[in-house]
C-alpha cells in the first residue's frame, strides 16, 4: 500500500492485521470508558511534557459526547471526533471479521484511501484546525 521502505499506517493496512484492529479497538474502548466513567484518561503527552495542547486533544471527549446524542458538545470538544468514531468503528468491525472479507474490507478502504488521499487530507486538515485553535480559539481546549 506504499512505496518499500516506508512505513505504511493507513487505516486499510490497520484494518488487515487482527491483532492490530483489537489493540487499538481495546485501548480505545478503554479510554473513553474511563473518560465517561469521570476517571479521566491517558493525558495528553504533548501537553504534559511542553504545555502544549496537541492536534489531537479534545477528541474523547468529542467521542462520548458523540456517543451519548450530544452533537453541539462533541462537534465543540474536536470537530474531528465523528471521523474517529467512524475510524474505530471500522477497526472494531474488521477485528471481528474471518480473515478473506477482513481482507475484501481493508482492500475496499485502501482503494478509497488512494483515490481521494483522505490520509493527506485528514492530516492536513487536522493540522490546520489544531492551528486554528491554538492561535485564535484559546479556550477550545477546556473542557
Amino acid at each position: 500500500m506504499t512505496k518499500a521502505g516506508s512505513p505504511d499506517a493507513t487505516l486499510a493496512s490497520l484494518l488487515l492485521d487482527r491483532r492490530v484492529a483489537l489493540a487499538v479497538t481495546a485501548a480505545s474502548a478503554a479510554q473513553v470508558l474511563a473518560v465517561s466513567a469521570g476517571a479521566g484518561g491517558w493525558p495528553c503527552p504533548l501537553k504534559s511534557a511542553l504545555g502544549i495542547p496537541c492536534p489531537g486533544c479534545g477528541l474523547t471527549r468529542g467521542t462520548v459526547a458523540l456517543l451519548r446524542g450530544e452533537f453541539a458538545a462533541a462537534l465543540g470538544a474536536h470537530a474531528f471526533a465523528p471521523l474517529l468514531l467512524l475510524g474505530l468503528t471500522a477497526l472494531a468491525v474488521a477485528a471481528l471479521l474471518p480473515a478473506p472479507r477482513r481482507e475484501v474490507f481493508a482492500g475496499l478502504v485502501a482503494r478509497f484511501e488512494r483515490r481521494t488521499r483522505a490520509g493527506y487530507v485528514l492530516g492536513a486538515a487536522l493540522l490546520l484546525y489544531w492551528m486554528v485553535r491554538l492561535l485564535f480559539l484559546p479556550g477550545a481546549f477546556n473542557g
